[in-house]
């Protein structure tokens, strides 16, 4: 209830393509500022919000097997520009992963768009979350992917138990899981969720509320 999945900014490339209508068009510049914007305002009233679908999701048919092949170059020029200009506006405190391939490799396992775009070239601080049903390895967290979202849609939980099985055995693994939780508490606390009360997580609202005083027991009659 405290996270929305705003922020569409990829590029219009296939006017087929049947999620335009949450796309801001064609120019980096203007689809970039428009969603970073929309980021800003959301996240202003302490509901975190994404930026997705990270990155190339220009069509919906194939969309878990196309493979946006696209060199370096021009992906910066282009839809990873727009991406770029509408974190550094909007501050999101998620950027979702998408399910197609770049450059035959799927968006949320690949080093190269998570590890060294985002998170190292970009500087992004906050946390990636896959979107529903686009996970497929739990080494995918060790190419940058934060959070299994909608876990009921993949083939198996690829964390939880098998990311803390995997923690127990790689130090790589620990050493992710650290950084994904202050990730994610980061984008939590920087977001305000834990100081509004209408956006605060609700089961930790319940937890923090104090139990009931008992009532006194009633005065007795006449």
């Amino acid at each position: 209830m405290n996270v929305l999945l705003a922020g569409g900014v990829d590029l219009t490339r296939e006017p087929r393509n049947g999620r335009n209508f949450e796309y801001l068009g064609e120019d980096p510049l203007l689809a970039g500022t428009l969603s970073g914007e929309t980021i800003r305002a959301i996240q202003d009233q302490h509901v975190l919000s994404t930026v997705k679908h990270y990155a190339l999701n220009a069509q919906e048919t194939g969309r878990n097997d196309l493979s946006a092949d696209i060199s370096e170059s021009a992906a910066r020029e282009s839809d990873l520009l727009a991406v770029e200009i509408a974190i550094e506006r909007g501050h999101p405190g998620a950027v979702m992963c998408s399910y197609n391939r770049y450059n035959t490799v799927y968006a949320c396992a690949n080093d190269f768009l998570l590890n060294t775009v985002l998170k190292t070239d970009w500087k992004y601080p906050g946390f990636v979350m896959s979107d529903w049903g686009a996970m497929h390895a739990t080494a995918d967290a060790l190419a940058g992917l934060d959070r299994e979202s909608g876990e009921e849609l993949d083939r198996q939980i690829w964390f939880a138990a098998p990311l803390a099985a995997a923690d127990g055995k790689d130090r790589a693994y620990t050493t992710r899981v650290t950084d994904m939780n202050r990730r994610i508490l980061r984008s939590m606390i920087a977001t305000g969720l834990f100081d509004d009360r209408r956006s605060r997580p609700r089961l930790m609202w319940r937890a923090a509320r104090p139990p009931p005083a008992p009532k006194p027991p009633p005065e007795p009659c006449c």
